[in-house]
């Protein structure tokens, strides 16, 4: 049922993006609407009734004796545009199915579904006539989606208090999905030439393995501070492929083939770089959260397909600062309700016309909870820029409105009657 509604989610998905023709796409994706709500804040926050798919040391929260249900959506707006015009592009999607739940005292699970990038692109370039070639349109088009499943465990030592301020984990994710891309050459205006295409289709499968850490600290005023660190592994993501180069001409408003030049079929890989974010917090237990994170990833490492080493993708480090905040846990119905905000900044992993694709996004949102039913209703809204009009390049703004359903549930209990 999970796997059909996330087909579904990729036939709404109609935000294009020329920025997501480079490494893998679009990464900004949501694993949970609380943390996007402050900003995107994952490293040193754990709670018994949010799954934290991006620490999976967290998960040793989950209650001994309780199930953890998550699932989540989003849909957002986007402006695409240069100096001389725009358009606007919607979107409508699944962000996660995550489930947490206890084996046993000292080790915790988390099950996600989760996607991981989004690639929409159709951008041209136009070269005019030389005294060699007449004037064509070099097109460029590219579609697909990478989505993974991931099973984690988080174990927290129980056999002193001191221990008891350390977890461990560990995701291990199968990361499946499609890529399209292909590269056309079309002739403006003439006839004797024939326009030529390669279609290249790339089928992933592969696993992804991340780890964490966290500690927290009490204080003697019942205040809490924590840190949180994860590290992601260089992986090879392996690839089935597909090339198909032709050439064709047009033919009553058809194109219609007139050679097949390559039909080729082998494995390939794409070359995945290492992550490693750290974050810390403070917490006044019930009333307030402070948390601030910062990531980087080595781009520069990135190749797909032997291609080598792409000259556009950079290293890259994005910082991320949210907070929550509870009026009154014991007060009225409104005093329970937990206020988000947040926000985050990409210095960008693209680097085009001499210019970083940098980005800068502002969240905020709330929680709602739904009475004896150990549910929230999470509702998050974030808007946001990338990119730049300097130099002919394209600047997006976007706002994005995500709901989460979570819902906690006291199983494992042995039920005793008189």
């Amino acid at each position: 049922m999970c796997l059909m509604i996330v087909g579904t989610s990729k036939a709404q998905y109609t935000l294009s993006s020329p920025y997501s023709r480079y490494g893998i796409g679009d990464m900004d994706v949501a694993s949970n609407q609380v943390l996007s709500s402050m900003g995107g804040i994952s490293q040193a926050y754990h709670r018994n009734n949010v799954i934290n798919v991006l620490n999976p040391a967290s998960y040793s929260a989950i209650d001994t004796q309780s199930f953890v249900f998550d699932i989540g959506f989003q849909m957002g707006w986007k402006t695409i545009s240069t100096s001389d015009y725009s358009s606007n592009s919607f979107l409508a999607e699944l962000t996660n199915i995550s489930f947490g739940f206890p084996i046993t005292k000292f080790l915790k699970a988390g099950i996600s579904l989760t996607p991981i990038s989004n690639i929409t692109y159709n951008s041209s370039d136009t070269t005019l006539e030389t005294n060699f070639y007449p004037s064509f349109i070099k097109v460029f088009d590219g579609n697909g989606e990478l989505d993974k499943v991931t099973f984690g465990l988080a174990y927290q030592p129980l056999f002193n208090e001191v221990a008891k301020r350390f977890s461990i984990g560990a995701n291990i994710s199968y990361v499946f999905g499609n890529i399209y891309r292909s590269t056309t050459v079309e002739f403006i205006d003439t006839t004797g030439f024939l326009n030529d295409r390669l279609e290249s289709k790339y089928n992933v499968s592969a696993f992804d393995l991340d780890l964490g850490l966290q500690y927290f600290q009490p204080l003697k005023n019942g205040n809490i501070l924590g840190i949180g660190l994860t590290y992601s592994l260089p992986l090879h993501y392996g690839t089935k492929n597909t090339d198909f180069y032709y050439t064709y001409y047009h033919y009553n408003g058809q194109e219609t083939i007139q050679d097949t030049i390559n039909h080729n079929k082998y494995d390939g890989e794409i070359k995945m770089p290492n992550r490693i974010s750290g974050g810390i917090s403070f917490e006044k237990p019930n009333k307030l959260f402070v948390g601030a994170d910062v990531t980087y990833t080595t781009w520069e490492k990135f190749e797909f397909q032997k291609e080598g080493k792409n000259p556009n993708m950079k290293d890259s480090y994005k910082l991320n600062f949210g907070l929550e905040f509870v009026p009154n846990i014991y007060g009225s119905y409104i005093e329970k309700f937990a206020y988000h905000a947040g926000i985050n900044y990409d210095n960008g992993h693209i680097y085009l016309q001499g210019k970083r694709i940098s980005k800068l996004g502002l969240a905020f949102g709330f929680s709602i909870p739904v009475r004896k039913l150990g549910t929230n209703i999470n509702l998050n809204f974030e808007y946001g820029k990338m990119g730049t009009h300097d130099n002919g390049l394209v600047k997006e703004s976007y706002f994005k409105m995500g709901l989460s359903i979570t819902a906690k549930d006291r199983w494992f209990v042995q039920r005793k009657y008189r």
